[in-house]
């Protein structure tokens, strides 16, 4: 039969038991590098980093497990020499600690470092300098002696961490520890300038002014040493809890240079995509309001998950749909850059909880989805490639 699904199509990716799709990478030619985790087995529910490479067309050229036990893989990105960097979460709890791989595209491990400060630590995203530093964005164990006296040493969660691996992998250094003055606060990602400084795109419930402690996305100019430089930008609805999960360039669209995309909570049962959007040229002093900032409200409850940009003028948006029965569906949204809403798509099993992983645009101009869904028996990584009207033909 003529394949006339070659190109755009819907594949599951896995081994025996689960596996949950984390974070999805392309290559110049097309390749794509899927980073998930694999539950050993049911009796046993613990899970493992599971990655695999295919081709342009998702045949998979190969596939493995990565670390050991009670790990969890969070994101991927490629190094200055087209090797792949992963990073991961492993123990749980005050026990959590950060771990960062360097691959080949083969999938042959090269070096790799377990990240101990004696303390928790968790990572949310890596960033590959210009010079193959590895920065890694999360949070970490609170430090009480960095508040002031509103807030009680029992109401300090977390602390927003930014950690440093030289480029051998055998070095690491917390380069700036942001947290104090919040209860409750994450980084989601790192982006370096030309000169060597930092962008911190996260969320936080540390106030401008005042002591009303509500999570709003933050973002934090630090200089090459992590001090910060006094840019700091807060967004949010202020009847609302926003929270970030990941942040991209998007030099490709004009007038645009980040985009940060999260949820907004009314409450627990009412959710919107926030995304928020900033100029390249980032400086102290900057007014930034809120007409940067976009709630999608289509009348469905939406958690913003991932996003891409497709120029000249669009991007899309990748987000889990609660359903009535708190199970979740795969939706992809595609945005102009005004933030006008242009389509949407959802997929999803009839019974199955489905998450989105990530949205990528592929160099001939498809869209990757990627994610999970729950078939009969077992969960899957399932990646989707589409037209850019969201379509499965042409």
């Amino acid at each position: 039969m003529e394949p006339v699904y070659e190109r755009l199509f819907l594949k599951y990716y896995g081994e025996d038991g689960n596996q949950e799709g984390v974070d999805l990478l392309v290559d110049v030619d097309g390749a794509m590098i899927l980073l998930g985790n694999s539950t050993v087995s049911q009796t046993n529910p613990t899970t493992i980093p599971f990655i695999l490479k295919t081709d342009p067309l998702g045949n998979v050229l190969w596939q493995r497990q990565l670390g050991e036990l009670n790990e969890k893989a969070v994101d991927i990105e490629f190094d200055n020499n087209d090797n792949l960097i992963v990073v991961s979460n492993y123990a749980e709890g005050n026990d959590s600690r950060v771990r960062v791989y360097r691959l080949s595209q083969t999938g042959t491990g090269m070096d790799s470092l377990k990240i101990d400060f004696q303390e928790k630590q968790v990572g949310k995203s890596v960033t590959v300098t210009a010079d193959n530093r590895v920065v890694i964005a999360g949070f970490a164990a609170p430090d009480p002696d960095r508040n002031d006296d509103s807030i009680l040493p029992s109401e300090d969660l977390a602390d927003v961490i930014i950690l440093e691996v030289d480029p051998p992998l055998d070095v690491a250094r917390i380069i700036s520890q942001t947290g104090g003055g919040e209860k409750d606060g994450s980084g989601v990602k790192v982006f370096e300038d030309v000169d060597g400084n930092y962008t911190l795109f996260g969320y936080t419930d540390r106030p401008l002014t005042g002591t009303t402690y509500k999570k709003s996305f933050e973002v934090i100019g630090l200089d090459i040493f992590g001090v910060p430089t006094g840019l700091r930008y807060v967004t949010g609805i202020s009847s609302e809890v926003q929270i970030a999960s990941s942040a991209i360039e998007t030099v490709e669209l004009p007038n645009v240079g980040y985009l940060m995309v999260g949820t907004s909570y009314a409450n627990t049962l009412s959710s919107n995509i926030y995304i928020t959007r900033y100029p390249k040229e980032l400086k102290p002093g900057d007014q930034f309001d809120d007409r940067n900032a976009i709630a999608i409200l289509l009348n469905r409850r939406l958690e913003g998950v991932s996003a891409a940009a497709a120029a000249p003028d669009s991007y899309y948006v990748l987000a889990n749909e609660i359903r009535e029965n708190n199970k979740r569906d795969i939706s992809l949204i595609k945005l102009t850059t005004d933030g006008a809403f242009v389509g949407s798509i959802t997929f999803g099993t009839l019974e199955g909880d489905d998450t989105s992983g990530a949205v990528r645009v592929l160099p001939d101009g498809r869209v990757a989805v990627f994610g999970t869904m729950e078939l009969e028996t077992q969960k899957k990584m399932v990646l989707i490639t589409l037209n850019p009207q969201g379509k499965f033909s042409n």
